[in-house]
């Protein structure tokens, strides 16, 4: 595509009851940007309560707020039968990074009296982030939902000489994960403009850029335009050298020719700009029966005692349990062509055949050696492991949700969590004994 950032289509629905006025003056339809910025501005007027802000909506989540406070003067000389036309106007500049490569950002208006209501959509695409850097290490993602065996599964990874991975319950890095992290936070338009507009007095996290008011873009466009395009790249490659200088730090005297370094990511922004920066990294999708994921949350709260049970458990499965759940399915199925999706059923059960799967698609050694050598660091015990596991043995937590879920709350499962379950392979509930 030419550009970083593309839009494809402006969505007006036309009249909004509850809205006076509305209009997204930029930008268009077949805009295109060289940065990684995302440029948008117009105005709203509410009916009976004024417009005091606009939420710019991606898939579900609000992921900018915008005042809608901006003089407009020319559309208070156009329309003076608007009240407060004349303090109308928003503008956001997001972060491209904060998008998907195809995205769908919904803007809503937000009133005085609470109501909000949608007014237009942009539809567009941005490009990959590449960077200059060259990796010697390439990550292996290990995703799912959780409570699936990851920890059981990176220590039969650390015991392979091809991969660096940090002992489980010695630590926990999110160390890709941390990096990214801070690559998107520096990216926003929001956080690299502080250095040249600071908005405000520099003490504390001034230059996260959370305050307002929000940074306007700078005369000078040929500096906007590399803070932020190539100063983004640049930025970019600096935290993929942190990554690396630090995995090459673990065990080095016997992980020199180490080509991954394994970690646990979530299934979110972060893994697609993984892959983004990492175009030949690798990624295991660890899942597990969604029922018995369940069971094994529900029991690991209770045993540490975190969290109390919820009061509503059926509500809970629907509201907080299966949007878990779907963001793996999802995740898998837009990488199902360069991921790996192991079943922790199979990787308990038949743990020499999956563990060669798991090396061949990683293009590692796969001998008998190599995986009786990750089998036999599967079964050193670990500090930590009984407080973690919540029964006897890993082949005694397959298939407990029969024993372990209430008939109710297996039946909301089936009606909430039907298709997932079946697109991980698993098959639907069956009469108990």
């Amino acid at each position: 595509m030419q550009g970083n950032v593309q839009v494809l289509e402006c969505v007006d629905p036309g009249g909004v009851p509850g809205l006076l006025h509305h209009a997204i003056d930029k930008p268009g339809a077949g805009w295109r940007g060289d940065d990684w910025t995302l440029d948008v501005r117009g105005s709203a007027v509410g009916e009976g309560s004024p417009v005091e802000r606009v939420e710019f909506h991606l898939n579900g989540h609000v992921i900018h707020v915008a005042a809608c406070d901006v003089p407009r003067p020319a559309l208070a000389n156009e329309r003076p039968d608007l009240p407060g036309a004349g303090a109308s106007g928003f503008y956001a500049t997001l972060g491209a990074l904060d998008l998907p490569r195809e995205f769908e950002l919904q803007l809503r208006a937000v009133r005085g009296d609470g109501v909000r209501l949608g007014f237009g959509t942009l539809r567009g695409r941005r490009a990959a982030l590449e960077t200059s850097f060259e990796p010697t290490l390439q990550p292996l993602i290990v995703s799912g939902p959780g409570r699936s065996g990851s920890t059981i599964f990176m220590q039969m990874l650390a015991g392979h000489p091809g991969i660096v991975a940090w002992p489980p319950f010695d630590e926990e890095p999110r160390v890709l994960t941390y990096w990214v992290e801070v690559l998107r936070t520096l990216a926003r338009p929001d956080s690299f403009m502080r250095q040249v507009a600071p908005a405000g007095d520099l003490n504390g996290d001034w230059w996260l850029g959370r305050r307002e008011p929000r940074p306007r873009a700078l005369s000078d466009a040929a500096v906007q335009e590399w803070l932020g395009g190539a100063a983004v790249a640049e930025i970019a490659a600096f935290a993929q050298a942190r990554v690396e200088a630090l995995y090459r730090r673990v065990r080095p005297d016997d992980r020199g020719d180490a080509r991954y370094f394994a970690e646990k990511l979530r299934n979110d922004p972060v893994s697609d700009i993984a892959w983004e920066l990492y175009p030949r990294a690798r990624e295991v999708v660890l899942v597990r029966d969604p029922r018995d994921v369940l069971v094994s949350v529900l029991a690991a709260n209770r045993k540490r005692g975190e969290r109390p049970p919820p009061a509503d458990p059926a509500a809970w499965i629907a509201e907080e349990f299966r949007p878990r759940i779907a963001a793996v399915v999802e995740s898998w199925k837009r990488r199902r062509d360069c991921a790996l999706l192991v079943r922790y059923e199979d990787l308990m059960r038949e743990p020499q055949a999956t563990l060669t799967a798991v090396l061949e698609y990683l293009g590692l050694d796969a001998g008998a050696g190599a995986v009786e050598a990750m089998l036999a660091g599967a079964g050193r015990p670990l500090p930590g492991m009984e407080q973690h596991r919540t029964t006897a043995s890993p082949q005694a937590s397959i298939g407990r949700w029969r024993q372990d879920l209430e008939p109710a709350l297996a039946e909301q499962c089936e009606r909430v969590l039907g298709d997932a379950i079946a697109a991980l392979g698993y098959a639907p509930a069956v009469a108990r004994a």
